[in-house]
């Protein structure tokens, strides 16, 4: 089954896009069980959209106000969810403090990518 772990980190000063990966981290992202991943850029390049019913609102920045945002996600392949958490708890040893690593399994089992 595959899962998505969607990393929430919170507000910094830094441009993230400049940023190495840490190369702790670099190992675990090439693992077999990683099948993808993703840096997000900061929160304010976000543009999200709603269904207001009669309409489509079209907003600048994150559709939510929140002190931590969506900084990335990794899919990966589990058994069960507890090999998720296990691979979530490795990749969350490697990043900054006060990260976040939401573990949710991905709808019909795959994820549909390009």
């Amino acid at each position: 089954m595959q899962y998505a772990l969607l990393a929430y980190t919170p507000a910094e000063d830094t441009d993230r896009a400049t940023r190495p990966i840490p190369s702790t981290l670099a190992p675990l992202l090439d693992r077999p069980n990683v099948t993808g991943w993703a840096r997000l850029h900061a929160e304010e390049s976000a543009t999200t959209l709603r269904n207001d019913e009669e309409r489509i609102l079209l907003t600048d920045g994150p559709f939510i106000d929140s002190k931590e945002y969506l900084a990335g996600l990794f899919l990966i392949e589990a058994d069960n969810l507890d090999g998720a958490l296990a691979t979530a708890k490795e990749l969350l040893q490697e990043t900054r403090p006060g990260t976040a690593i939401e573990v949710r399994p991905i709808l019909d089992g795959r994820f549909r990518g390009a």
